[in-house]
């Protein structure tokens, strides 16, 4: 009867989870397509340039980072649960398995955020006056910075 009751509580709990991740309201809405203005600064390094993200009817978002020169850095897939992200044609200068996974660690904790404050590690979400959601991983001196651009046709 106890092991009963044990599996009872742990599918409810797994459940609880579960709703309370599917209404989570995140920092960076994906729904449809979306565009944000990109700035990624690293050790001296920095990128510029713009996030186009596209979400299908599964919840399943594609994204490509492209700089001012139309030159893609990185294009990115991003589970429907946000919790995995997959970084494919990277730039060469950035195709280390070490820079990938910190990069995709960063994009995971950016993309899956809630709320602003200290993340996972040495990781920090700011957002400013005028929208700007900015990640600093100060264990590697990253900052990436995501400004919303509005689709506005005339």
């Amino acid at each position: 009867m106890a092991v009963l009751i044990r599996r009872c509580l742990l599918l409810s709990s797994l459940l609880t989870v579960a709703l309370l991740a599917e209404a989570a309201d995140w920092l960076l809405p994906l729904s449809g397509r979306q565009q944000y203005a990109v700035q990624i600064n690293a050790r001296g390094a920095e990128l510029t340039g713009i996030c186009i993200i596209k979400t299908d009817s599964v919840g399943e978002s594609r994204g490509a980072i492209v700089n001012e020169f139309g030159i893609h850095a990185m294009d990115f897939t991003l589970s429907a649960d946000r919790r995995k992200v997959k970084l494919q044609n990277v730039m060469p200068q950035m195709d280390r398995w070490y820079i990938r996974r910190i990069v995709r660690g960063d994009l995971r904790q950016l993309f899956g955020a809630t709320a602003c404050g200290a993340l996972k590690g040495r990781r920090t979400l700011t957002q400013d006056a005028d929208g700007t959601l900015i990640l600093t991983n100060a264990r590697f001196n990253l900052k990436y910075c995501f400004k919303k651009i509005d689709d506005t046709e005339e």
